[in-house]
């Protein structure tokens, strides 16, 4: 029986080789040990070519559970979600994996729940002036303005948080 030469099937075992060569390659590229001196750093000599030490730091600063003292001393007010300059005039972020800070003109600051009240998918924040607060899941759209329900399947809008400006931070009020 004479053996037959199948291309589709070489072919097949060659993308899946070369997708495990890459695959291979991008894991042993993330195993990497950050706090291993750099190459020449030779022990930390503190010659030019070693970086600085990072500062020791006392924990997040915007974690709820460290407590008023916990984290970044009596600057950082205990309900802080974000800096204000960490938030883009005309955009927003997401911060504590749930709610949604936006600052739609310069020093003004709202905040909304950032699940989508459809399934619950956390929506997008607005960018570059964008009235629109979008779902990436099913595309339902909210105003920056009110959070209200624009279009898509959401039932409804999206659920307003109090925040004010405090200390340089936004916090819920």
């Amino acid at each position: 029986m004479p053996v037959e030469f199948n291309p589709c099937a070489t072919a097949a075992r060659r993308t899946l080789l070369l997708g495990a060569g890459a695959l291979g390659i991008a894991v042993v590229a993330g195993c990497g040990d950050d706090d291993s001196p750099a190459p020449g750093a030779a022990g930390g000599s503190g010659g030019a070519s070693s970086a600085p030490a990072p500062a020791p730091t006392t924990g997040n600063p915007f974690d709820d559970t460290a407590g008023a003292s916990g984290g970044g001393g009596a600057q950082v007010p205990s309900n802080a979600l974000v800096a204000t300059g960490e938030v883009p005039v005309g955009g927003g972020i997401i911060v504590k994996d749930t709610v949604l800070v936006i600052q739609p003109a310069k020093g003004t600051f709202k905040a909304y729940d950032a699940a989508c009240p459809h399934e619950g998918a956390i929506v997008d924040p607005p960018y570059d002036g964008n009235q629109i607060i979008q779902c990436p899941r099913h595309n339902s759209k909210f105003k920056v303005a009110d959070g209200s329900w624009v279009s898509g399947p959401a039932p409804r809008g999206l659920k307003g948080i109090k925040v004010e400006v405090k200390s340089g931070y936004v916090v819920r009020s």
